[in-house]
């Protein structure tokens, strides 16, 4: 079946289990893919022997033989980000220091993907310590967008979406803290979801050897795919509150679902008032207008909120963990402020970064106490709105240049973090569902998309709304240089 590795994850796991296609035949497809176009988008950390995966890929034809499918996602290869523990592979996290760091037990949302029958093929890059959004790091390199090889796939989920948009995997695993996945599905045209706080484990991802597990808060992790039905398909695997795990809630993944109602619906065209790339502000004009003839009630409306004070206390929670991490190590404020402000040339986020980094037992939880407040700021937002809908930053996908330089839009001259901070960190902070999908193609051939938000808890009904919108789009598009003219992509 030709380009199998573009057809979405749903189709995929249809014909494995009717019998259709077998595993076998689509891991062989996916691992040509690999070895063809890899080289040129370096999307791929770390891939699994293959001997290995065409042996677990034969053992999975042989129990559907025998009429035993071992779940939703049988026989499908997949991928995950690189901070994700996978048994035998590199785990690094964008860490310089742990590019040979082999994991020996796999992570707790890699383990339910494998239960649920998928064969993990490899790792995805990621951004330095995955804090840019761009995906470069000494142990594994830069990653290339595959719509246009010399600008970048985003950050830090970037090799996972670059993985996704170029037919690697048919789904993957991203985190996001401050955009992680949000900005990369934006930049390479496939879905995402950051999903409410706590709702998926945190086991396993970004570990390092020697500490204790950091990143408890604003850190959510999320699948990513080509479509939003995939996405559905990957959170009935993840979202196990069944299994008794104790961190966390146990709350059903359906307990609220959309019926079809027309929805009263908050939109922002920018945000802080940051001017967005003319390309992307008509198209997302375009796609807002969509949703308008849709008689879906529409709002220019946002919560309330500062933007400089959410930076700032985003800078103080990861902040503690940075500073955690360096242990006993003096001068944690000066490294962590340091560190930012050469690297991102951005003193509020640096001065937040440096305060956490120093914190008091008593500071950072005044932090934490007022990351409830926003959370409850934005719960009653939602009490009025069923969903908001915002840019995911100024810009498409940019040219690859060192992370703090300014970048051009519509011919001026912005400063690099302020094309993405005022549109994620803030709504990383109350820790709410956020739904990705693309909405179209530039004149220049590069995807854009737009952010779903919507209620804590609510991820399903709102991946059912993005379900809907997503049909006023042209989803997902298979680059260029990767299209053979024989898969049909949606119009």
């Amino acid at each position: 079946m030709n380009n199998i590795q573009f057809h979405t994850a749903t189709e995929i796991t249809q014909l494995i289990k009717t019998g259709k296609i077998s595993s076998e035949t689509v891991v062989r497809h996916f691992l040509k893919q690999i070895k063809e176009h890899n080289p040129k988008i370096n999307a791929i950390s770390d891939l699994r022997d293959f001997d290995a995966l065409i042996k677990e890929a034969k053992e999975k034809d042989k129990l559907r033989d025998k009429g035993k499918i071992l779940g939703p996602l049988h026989g499908l290869p997949v991928t995950v980000k690189d901070s994700f523990q996978v048994l035998g592979l590199i785990s690094s996290n964008g860490n310089p220091k742990l590019c040979n760091n082999v994991a020996d037990e796999d992570a707790e949302l890699v383990k339910r993907l494998k239960n649920a029958g998928a064969i993990v093929l490899g790792k995805t890059n990621m951004a330095l310590y995955a804090m840019d959004w761009q995906s470069s790091n000494p142990c594994f390199g830069q990653t290339n967008n595959p719509y246009e090889l010399n600008h970048v796939a985003g950050g830090s989920s970037g090799g996972s979406a670059a993985a996704l948009a170029s037919g690697f995997t048919a789904l993957e695993l991203g985190t996001d803290a401050g955009g992680s996945v949000r900005v990369p599905s934006h930049f390479c045209g496939v879905c995402g979801i950051r999903t409410t706080e706590m709702a998926l484990s945190n086991n396993g991802n970004m570990a390092t050897p020697g500490l204790p597990r950091l990143g408890r808060h604003i850190i959510s992790n999320g699948p990513m795919a080509r479509s939003v039905e995939d996405l559905i398909l990957a959170m009935e695997v993840l979202w196990q509150p069944q299994t008794g795990h104790f961190i966390n809630p146990p709350v059903p993944l359906k307990q609220f679902k959309y019926i079809g109602n027309k929805l009263r619906i908050a939109y922002s065209l920018t945000l802080d008032g940051i001017t967005l790339d003319d390309e992307y502000k008509r198209l997302y004009q375009t796609f807002l207008n969509r949703v308008a003839d849709c008689d879906h009630e529409m709002i220019q409306s946002k919560p309330r909120y500062s933007t400089n004070a959410l930076v700032r206390l985003w800078g103080k929670i990861a902040g503690f963990d940075f500073g955690a991490a360096m242990k006993r190590i003096p001068f944690k404020r000066c490294i962590a402020y340091v560190f930012i402000k050469l690297r991102y040339k951005d003193s509020q986020w640096a001065r937040g970064m440096g305060y956490g980094a120093a914190s008091s037992p008593y500071q950072y939880a005044r932090s934490l106490h007022l990351k409830d407040e926003v959370s409850q700021t934005f719960s009653n937002f939602f009490e009025t709105y069923d969903i908001w809908i915002t840019p995911v930053s100024a810009t498409p996908a940019f040219t690859h240049q060192k992370p703090g330089v300014p970048l051009e839009v519509n011919g001026w001259q912005i400063p690099y973090t302020k094309a993405f901070i005022p549109f994620n960190f803030p709504s990383s902070i109350p820790g709410h569902p956020i739904v990705v999908i693309p909405i179209g193609l530039t004149k220049k051939g590069l995807p854009v998309g737009i952010q779903i938000h919507g209620p804590k808890w609510q991820d399903y009904k709102l991946l059912q709304i993005a379900r809907e919108l997503e049909k006023l789009t042209p989803g997902f598009q298979i680059p260029k240089m990767l299209d053979q003219n024989t898969y049909a992509s949606r119009e």
